[in-house]
């Protein structure tokens, strides 16, 4: 199926009692074009009020990208990346966001992690609805998506009645699949006018909302 570009997750995983090691092997890796901010690090814990781990990396500009900050944010398993951002204004685009993630783990993580025990594990750059739905739920949106007329979205009966099916078909699974994440699928890499790819999206979310209300009473 036809991907697009998302933002990557990245997570170590490992022995928790290695984790202060790990933290201090890491800042230890941090050498230039990365940095470790330990005061900003301190800051963002106390107001997120979090007795987690939390550490601010910062990279200077590269030739496609510009100055960045990755977080690492402790869990029950290790770290995890819950954003990179830029450090000066904008926002940062798929490919920039991933480059800088790739380089943190090439340069920073990767030289030190299997010292103590830890793997590190990163989502695909390039996804679809088989990434996020299973196999069945894939095929009825392809279905729909393929066969519809995409002027009129799902208005004509056929096209309503495999629209119908997805929607079955993932609230029977309970996949998760973000109304943006499909709004974006249907219109960069199925050919939906970007309007109509948003209306069928907020049709898609209200419809879940329904369906599990319909459950619940």
């Amino acid at each position: 199926m036809k991907q697009i570009e998302v933002f990557q997750d990245m997570s170590m995983a490992g022995p928790i009692a290695a984790r202060p090691a790990l933290r201090l092997a890491l800042i230890e890796a941090a050498v230039h074009p990365w940095r470790v901010d330990l005061e900003r690090s301190a800051e963002v814990a106390r107001s997120a009020m979090t007795s987690e781990d939390v550490i601010l990396f910062r990279r200077t500009p590269g030739r496609d990208h510009p100055s960045a900050g990755l977080t690492l944010w402790g869990n029950n398993e290790g770290y995890y990346v819950p954003n990179i951002v830029p450090l000066e204004s904008g926002s940062l685009t798929f490919t920039q966001y991933n480059t800088i993630l790739k380089d943190f783990i090439a340069r920073v993580a990767a030289p030190v992690v299997n010292k103590f025990g830890y793997e590190i594990t990163t989502t695909e750059g390039q996804q679809s609805p088989d990434t996020w739905l299973s196999s069945n739920t894939a095929l009825m949106l392809r279905r729909f998506s393929s066969a519809a007329n995409k002027s009129t979205g799902a208005s004509h009966p056929s096209d309503e009645q495999r629209w119908f099916d997805f929607l079955v078909a993932v609230h029977r699974s309970r996949d998760k699949l973000g109304a943006d994440m499909l709004a974006r699928w249907l219109h960069e890499a199925d050919g939906w006018d970007i309007d109509s790819a948003h209306k069928l999206a907020g049709d898609f979310e209200k419809s879940l909302a329904l369906l599990d209300f319909y459950d619940e009473h």
